[in-house]
């Protein structure tokens, strides 16, 4: 496993694009559909292979984790799609919010409920393939006619939806990060968007106090210290540190041991205690960050390009745009977070399995990889599709230039640790919530995240 990892490592440096997780983050504001409606008719037939299954006529679960109004219509139209060419096979579209979907779906796993098929980032399929919950789908993936198409940094990203060297999850995408930022508020503020184009993490701080004004209810960063939000310093840490990898060495020693860690650390979350964003974002998540940007109580928004639709159908255009991730000053290496929205796994308690491959060979074929990609800014699995002019203008084209930059060093997440998950859902959650409530000190904070980090490391990593 351990070879594994640091062959994916190398793959990932020779790689001219970057791509985006979310890591832990969602789809457009997500909200949950009711569960068990079918799927809606819709679109235009995109092309399939044969159809699935043996004939005979089977109903598949289909759960997304990632709901937005506009995703929820776009998937339910492929299963219908999906459906008129292969009559026999029919599905039931279910839907949790991201925020809630890790804990339910370890749960349904553990009670082997798991629905026919299911999307889900890294950290699901590493929480469900070591409990023999989905199918490899390694022949299936690396069989296909298109796998040839693929981008490297897509063979890079399917290289980490793995385990014990089998694939268990397809992606659907991928994407980074980037600041939106409220572009009236800089012009206030005595700011040029244009002079912020290679902007440093200093300059990001400094802005971030500029556009805070707690008498009108404004704020600096629409801070994220719910779940999830130990990213976002992780992100800001290994860009100063220039370390892009929680465990930098063959050993257990953590990013948190650097002597600057800490003080790194309390500037970050210095954003929040020291009144640059709202009190009540210490629990804040995907949604909540995304509604402070476009209701105008914040003024800047580290999300991937997929929230560019939720602002380009909430804001006055010209009110706000992209900029680049900023780097440390003065750094050789951009330091760049990359990943999946989500990917395509099947149960291993599926009804027709055969069924299942069909339907991930179809969603993620090359016309409809493309058409999704379109629908929620996020960037296309093959070579062939990625010179689409959508990529080419507007927010997307500033997302690509910086994936195109000849200087970046992609941020991993350590995705051998199987509760990685739980780490950044849960456990990371909870720690930096005291710091940021003043119940805990930083240094204590730091010891227990590293201490976590060191147990799990040597559960599962080494000797392995």
């Amino acid at each position: 496993m351990k070879k594994q990892i640091s062959l994916v490592l190398a793959a990932l440096l020779s790689c001219t694009l970057l791509l985006s997780a979310c890591s832990g983050g969602g789809g457009a504001a997500s909200s949950q559909e009711p569960a068990g409606e079918p799927a809606s008719q819709a679109g235009e037939e995109a092309p399939s292979e044969e159809p699935a299954g043996g004939g005979e006529a089977v109903e598949l679960g289909f759960l997304d984790v990632m709901p937005s109004p506009e995703r929820t219509e776009f998937l339910k139209s492929q299963l219908d799609k999906f459906h008129e060419q292969n009559p026999n096979v029919t599905f039931t579209y279910n839907s949790v919010p991201w925020d809630d979907a890790y804990k339910k779906v370890v749960s349904m796993a553990a009670s082997n409920t798991l629905p026919d098929i299911l999307t889900g980032d890294v950290t699901f399929m590493l929480a469900l393939a070591p409990m023999g919950q989905i199918e490899d789908l390694t022949e299936m993936w690396e069989g296909s006619p298109d796998y040839g198409d693929l981008s490297e940094a897509t063979k890079a990203a399917s290289s980490l939806y793995t385990y014990e060297d089998k694939v268990y999850a397809i992606p659907d995408g991928y994407q980074t990060q980037g600041i939106f930022v409220r572009t009236d508020w800089l012009e206030a503020a005595g700011y040029k968007v244009e002079d912020l184009q290679n902007w440093n993490w200093d300059q990001y701080f400094e802005v971030v106090e500029k556009l805070t004004d707690p008498t009108q209810n404004r704020y600096g960063i629409a801070f994220r210290g719910g779940g999830n939000g130990f990213m976002r310093f992780y992100e800001y840490l290994a860009s100063e540190l220039e370390t892009p990898a929680i465990f930098p060495g063959d050993n257990d020693t953590t990013i948190l041991e650097d002597p600057r860690a800490q003080e790194l650390f309390e500037k970050f979350y210095g954003l929040y205690k020291n009144g640059q964003a709202p009190k009540d974002s210490v629990n804040w998540a995907f949604k909540e960050m995304v509604e402070g940007f476009i209701n105008g109580q914040c003024g800047t928004l580290n999300q991937p390009p997929e929230v560019t639709i939720t602002c380009e159908q909430s804001m006055e255009d010209g009110t706000w745009t992209v900029l680049p991730f900023p780097s440390k000053e003065g750094a050789q290496k951009k330091v760049l977070l990359w990943g999946q929205t989500a990917g395509y796994m099947v149960s291993a308690n599926c009804k027709d399995k055969e069924a299942g491959f069909d339907f991930i060979r179809y969603i993620s074929s090359p016309e409809v990889n493309l058409e999704y990609c379109k629908a929620f800014s996020g960037l296309p699995l093959y070579k062939s599709t990625l010179n689409d002019d959508f990529f080419q203008k507007g927010a997307m084209k500033g997302y690509a230039d910086a994936l195109l930059a000849d200087n970046l060093a992609y941020l991993t997440q350590p995705t051998e640790l199987t509760q990685w998950g739980y780490f950044l859902s849960e456990y990371a959650k909870n720690e930096t919530q005291k710091y940021m409530t003043g119940a805990q000190d930083s240094a204590t904070t730091i010891a227990n995240l590293n201490s976590w980090l060191k147990e799990n490391y040597a559960k599962d990593i080494a000797g392995k």
